[in-house]
């Protein structure tokens, strides 16, 4: 009897002891590997919202000077002092004019003569083809974004509308 009792005795021992170290070793790896895994989700999600706000304001740049368009006459399309060949803009211009203008857009802006069979021939000397292209660095990766539109002397509604 007085054996059993030992036994129970250091059995008891043994269960209230804790854990031992290769358990400690394996949870604290799993621990790491899950921080490390966390830590570049986020790292990866950053990054994505970051080129997304980058693409966007890429976006709204070249938006803005193809609207420019709407507001010049066909004549002044190709003219640098209306419309400049080349450009710059910033992420957040309100942070440009503090000097922490971010990202850097350069942009160029370009109207010409739309190529032969594009458009119809009677219409070629008579339209422009506008196109806005902005190229900023992000990190390392260089990006490139462009938009084309074109642009009749006499507007457009005299190009396609019907009957007319």
């Amino acid at each position: 009897m007085k054996v059993r009792q030992n036994l129970n005795r250091r059995a008891g021992a043994r269960s209230t002891s804790g854990f031992t170290l290769i358990e400690n070793v394996v949870s604290l790896t799993i621990v790491a590997i899950m921080l490390t895994s966390l830590y570049g989700g986020f790292a990866a999600g950053f990054s994505t919202v970051r080129t997304g706000r980058e693409s966007q304001r890429a976006t709204q740049i070249m938006l803005s000077k193809l609207e420019g368009i709407r507001v010049c006459s066909f004549d002044k399309l190709s003219n640098p002092v209306y419309n400049p060949t080349t450009f710059t803009e910033s992420f957040d211009p309100k942070d440009q004019a503090a000097g922490n203008g971010g990202t850097v857009f350069s942009g160029t802006f370009k109207a010409s003569v739309p190529d032969v069979g594009s458009v119809p021939e009677a219409y070629r000397t008579n339209m422009a083809l506008v196109t806005v292209s902005v190229s900023w660095t992000s990190g390392k990766m260089q990006h490139t974004r462009s938009m084309q539109t074109y642009a009749a002397r006499d507007g457009i509604e005299a190009y396609v509308a019907v009957g007319k």
